[in-house]
């Protein structure tokens, strides 16, 4: 992966999600430049407060502090993914309220001694640190990093499920005291300004091939009629329902398949064609996309959605199914290979103009360009922008030199 690059990348400390639990974005992205760089990887330290819902993971989170190294969901993801984990993964000991003076003061002691710790572990003096989290924001600075660097995947004060209130300020300090933000939305690095003024756009990059190597049809749409239009994500907030009902009286006697877990009211997607089949394992979840006819994003526009990279578009194409999609930002790089349409009727009525009776020629091109766009081509990239990073600091220009790419940046 970096035979390209002129020196070797350095050690990094992450703060991501928990390792494992799905296939992230920050996952992906590790899970290359781990084969070349000790990475040491921090699970979530959460971005809201918890409520009576949460008591469940939050058990599930304690238990993991005490056991260490979750080697067995390591093991799964690596088998799943090909992607190499972390070589040190840090279960930290922090409570969720961040916002709490006396909580916040003693998370930021226990995070500073376990990265010590792990960085005495690994034999590590020298290393970058990147955060997709802004409670971290209080340790940015504080544990001898030779850089760090904000990875912002999504707006967190409009994004369902987190407390803004609590989210704000702490992003704000993040904000003051990183070297640069990588944002995987244009709008992201126009929003998000660090005081460095360094920012650069990264988009979403693709698991190539393993969306795009043949699978046989999974057994639960072998008897479903075609043709199967697909959705594959979170069926949420983000998804109009109008939509998905317009698509099925468009195709009456096919299917619309949502894959992925639903936190919207079942009820509000009931139809006689309509199969809300949940969640479905990474490792079988290209098997499901190839048996789409069309794949759909019928995301409603909204401040979430368009600083929203979605992370399915390149699935989709990589697996050489025809994309219809909302006319988002993030998605107008990709106007050569998907069809925007309004939501609603028109919506329903292009994703009929696209269905391909033949497929093949539609699918190779799709391919070739998905191709162009995998998280090999994205590591590579981050570690340039790793590399200019870290010049900058060490040479103490503080002049803004980040570099706001369009269109198919890193590809």
């Amino acid at each position: 992966m970096t035979a390209g690059r002129r020196q070797a990348p350095p050690a990094f400390v992450v703060f991501g999600d928990d390792w494992g639990r799905h296939v992230s974005t920050m996952q992906h992205l590790f899970g290359r430049i781990a084969g070349d760089s000790t990475v040491i990887w921090l699970n979530a330290i959460g971005h809201r407060e918890p409520g009576w819902s949460d008591l469940g993971r939050a058990w599930r989170k304690l238990r993991a502090m005490t056991r260490g190294r979750p080697a067995e969901v390591t093991s799964a993801v690596a088998a799943e993914t090909k992607l190499r984990p972390p070589q040190y993964i840090v279960q930290p000991r922090v409570l969720p309220w961040h916002s709490n003076t006396l909580i916040g003061e003693m998370n930021r002691r226990s995070l500073k001694r376990e990265i010590r710790a792990a960085l005495d572990r690994a034999g590590i003096r020298d290393y970058v640190m990147v955060t997709g989290s802004p409670p971290s924001a209080r340790v940015i600075g504080e544990c001898g990093e030779r850089a760090s660097i904000y990875f912002c995947m999504d707006d967190f004060l409009v994004l369902p499920g987190t407390t803004p209130r609590m989210i704000a300020p702490l992003e704000q300090e993040l904000l003051r005291r990183v070297d640069a933000v990588v944002a995987t939305a244009q709008r992201l690095v126009e929003t998000k300004r660090c005081a460095a003024g360094r920012g650069y756009h990264l988009p979403q990059g693709v698991n190539y091939t393993h969306f795009a190597t043949p699978r046989p049809r999974p057994d639960d749409l072998r008897d479903l009629p075609r043709p199967i239009i697909g959705f594959a994500g979170g069926v949420g907030p983000a998804v109009d329902v109008a939509t998905i009902h317009e698509i099925a009286a468009a195709i009456p006697n096919g299917s619309v398949v949502l894959i992925g877990p639903v936190t919207l009211p079942p009820d509000t997607l009931r139809g006689a064609n309509i199969h809300l089949l949940g969640p479905r394992p990474y490792a079988d979840l290209p098997a499901y996309v190839q048996a789409f006819d069309v794949g759909i994003i019928p995301y409603v526009e909204n401040d979430w959605t368009r600083a929203v990279d979605p992370l399915k578009l390149l699935e989709y194409l990589a697996a050489g199914v025809p994309v219809v999609a909302s006319p988002l930002p993030e998605v107008a790089k990709y106007a050569h290979a998907v069809v925007t349409s309004p939501l609603g009727a028109d919506f329903a009525a292009a994703v009929v103009a696209n269905l391909d009776p033949s497929g093949s020629a539609r699918g190779t091109r799709a391919q070739s360009i998905a191709a162009g766009h995998s998280w090999e081509h994205r590591a590579e990239r981050f570690l340039e922008i790793v590399d200019e990073v870290t010049a900058a600091v060490a040479s103490g220009d503080t002049r803004p030199r980040g570099v706001a790419v369009a269109g198919h940046a890193g590809a």
